[in-house]
């Protein structure tokens, strides 16, 4: 499946561990969530989202693997 290449690609090239948490095909929304991800992990504890280029990462791969346009928003955030 596309998620799971998808989870084995982000691995491989050490960008996060992906896991689909739900998925609803009739809205085309998704709850991802991405650990230990190249660009936040690590980063000290500041109540602020630091994640933009995740966002638009998900986002880009989501519109350019299904043709549609996606946005990616940030809903829980470890820094």
């Amino acid at each position: 499946s596309f998620v799971a290449q998808l989870q084995k690609k982000l691995a491989e090239l050490k960008i996060g561990i992906l896991r689909l948490e739900s998925a609803d095909m009739d809205k085309l929304e998704f709850i991802l969530t991405v650990e230990e991800d190249l660009d936040c992990s690590g980063l000290p504890i500041t109540e602020e989202s630091v994640c933009d280029y995740d966002e638009g990462f998900i986002a880009g791969i989501l519109n350019e693997y299904t043709g549609k346009q996606f946005t990616a928003k940030e809903i829980d955030c470890w820094a």
